[in-house]
This record gives structure tokens, sequence and C-alpha cells, in this order.
């Protein structure tokens, strides 16, 4: 029931965190929705004309694990709890890998994490094994013998059901999800997407101060940009974005004093 559910909201400033995976299907239960409205609604009427977009690649969760003789405290991502929550049923006991992915939200593009999600949680190392899976059907095609591809693949080959045998001496346990390796070409779209991100945001703080003063001289703009902007920048960097907004004709060069600036409604 949501009134055993609580909800920690961090709110981040975009440019300042690289760009996260954003699972756009991903199916929240109506414990955690209910309090998402809630937080959303008061959050827009404090502070007006913000847009929230939920990371919940970077969600932690706490859940309560209880077998026939122990609780446990699990320390969990938001996708890990996601897959934990299908065990609560009381009709379905054993789940397929297609099955978990569906409940959860999960598409065909997420499904290596997926993967890794029920391998962490299945196979991972001794004391986090709180699901146990079960052996499905034979795949004979597989031809990458890397232990890590070959334990990853064969996750879809299973069955999963809770580990009734599970044992450990400590109460919290944090289960720690396995990560995919980031390839040069992926590190590359990050820092790409990243600097987009914070050339938008340096233009919007020197729209809204040209906006506030009409008219202001470059060394008053490039300290006052300074110290609004919520991201490390270079003054070469605003000096880009100054000129691009010149070009855009969202502002322009007094034509008496050169180092003055005009804003163009």
């Amino acid at each position: 029931p949501s009134s055993m559910v609580d909800m920690e909201v961090q709110i981040l400033t975009t440019g300042y965190w690289p760009v996260y995976p954003q699972y756009p299907h991903l199916l929240l239960p109506d414990s955690l929705t209910t309090l998402q409205s809630q937080f959303l609604t008061h959050y827009k009427q404090k502070y007006q004309g913000r847009k929230i977009v939920w990371q919940y690649a970077l969600g932690n969760c706490t859940v309560r694990f209880t077998t026939k003789t122990k609780q446990y405290d699990l320390i969990v991502s938001l996708c890990q709890t996601l897959v934990l929550l299908c065990f609560n049923s009381t009709h379905k006991a054993k789940w397929t890998f297609e099955e978990i992915g569906q409940a959860i939200g999960f598409s065909e593009d997420e499904r290596e994490e997926l993967e890794r999600i029920l391998f962490s949680l299945s196979v991972g190392k001794e004391g986090t094994r709180v699901l146990k899976r079960l052996k499905v059907k034979n795949n004979t095609n597989n031809t990458n013998h890397s232990s890590m591809a070959i334990a990853t693949a064969a996750t879809t080959e299973y069955a999963y059901q809770v580990n009734e045998k599970f044992s450990s001496p400590h109460r919290r346990i944090r289960i720690i999800n396995i990560l995919k390796k980031e390839t040069r070409e992926e590190r590359d779209k990050v820092v790409e997407a990243v600097s987009r991100d914070r050339l938008y945001l340096i233009d919007a703080v020197l729209v809204r101060i040209m906006k506030a003063r009409k008219a202001i001289l470059h060394k008053d703009l490039m300290s006052q940009v300074l110290e609004q902007i919520k991201v490390p920048a270079q003054a070469s960097d605003i000096k880009k974005r100054i000129e691009s907004l010149i070009e855009r004709e969202y502002m322009e060069r007094d034509e008496k004093v050169r180092e003055r600036y005009n804003y163009l409604a």
C-alpha cells in the first residue's frame, strides 16, 4: 500500500550530469506514481516554467525482503526493485524473462539491461541471490564464449522465482547491478549531449540577462553570466554563444559603443 512507501526526490540541474537511459515505457507501481504526481503538483506550484524529467536510472530503493525466518533490507536500483515487485504476486510464483520485461515496461532496446538486472539478483555474489533461476530451455546457438556473455545471454533461458532458502548474516544488503562497459562511441555521444545541453543553458542565461537589462557592457555581461551559470563554463564558451545570439538576432552590438550589447525584442 502507498502508506508503506516513502519517496525522496533530488533535483538535479541539467548540464551538470551526463546522459542516462530514460526507460520511456517503464511501468511504476501505483504506490510510486501517486507520490510522483503529488510531488509534481507541489513543484509546479512552487516553480513556474520548469520542466521535470525523471531520471529513473539514478533511482535507488530500500526493499523489505521477508523469508520464512528473517527480514532483510535490500538496497537496490529502481529497475531492480520493479523486477522484485513482480514476485509479490500471489497467483504467480515463476516468471520468465519475457514476462518480467513486459511487467516492468522494458522494450527490446532494454533487453541487455534486463539480462544484467536478473543476473545480479540470481547469480551475483554469495549473499545477494534473492532470486532463483530454473532452466526452461536449451540454447545451442551461442557462439560467444566469454564467461560474461554466456552468463548474461543464458539469463533468457531461465524462469525465475523467489529464493526461499536465501540467507545472509547481514540485515542490510546492497545488490549492485552489473554495469555495461561503455564503448568509445558511447562516451563520445555522452560528451556531445552534455556539451549541447550546456550551450542551451548559456544561451538561456544570456537572453534572460539581456531581456532584463536591455543594454549592457561586455565585461558586465560576462561577469553576470559567470555568476548565474550553474555549470562549469569558460569565458571563450560564453563569447561564442554571444556571437551565436547576435547571428540569430537576439541581440546586437551597439553601433556607437562596440563594447555594449543591445537586446532585440
